[in-house]
């Protein structure tokens, strides 16, 4: 997914993705047969509740440099505000 142009020639064009608050990774990660997998390609779409794109300043606001390509939101059904809890 591209939200705003090409920035750089050699630099990455993804928007950074956040699920249910979490900033993750979009690049492959290899699997035990060195096989790329996609992080994005464990969130079935039936799971998803909503999804919001920022650009400009509103994402850089919020996720700073990282933004720069633009925020793509994924809110799943089970990520309920508050929900979350971690206990040490």
């Amino acid at each position: 997914m591209r939200i705003r142009g090409s920035s750089q020639y050699s630099a990455d064009n993804q928007p950074l993705y956040v699920i249910d608050g979490v900033p993750i990774t979009t690049q492959s990660l290899a699997n035990a047969d060195n096989q790329p997998v996609s992080p994005l390609a464990d969130i079935a779409m039936a799971d998803v509740e909503s999804i919001q794109v920022l650009k400009d300043a509103s994402a850089a606001a919020i996720y700073g440099s990282r933004a720069s390509n633009g925020v793509v939101i994924i809110t799943t059904k089970k990520g309920v505000k508050g929900a979350t809890q971690i206990q040490c």
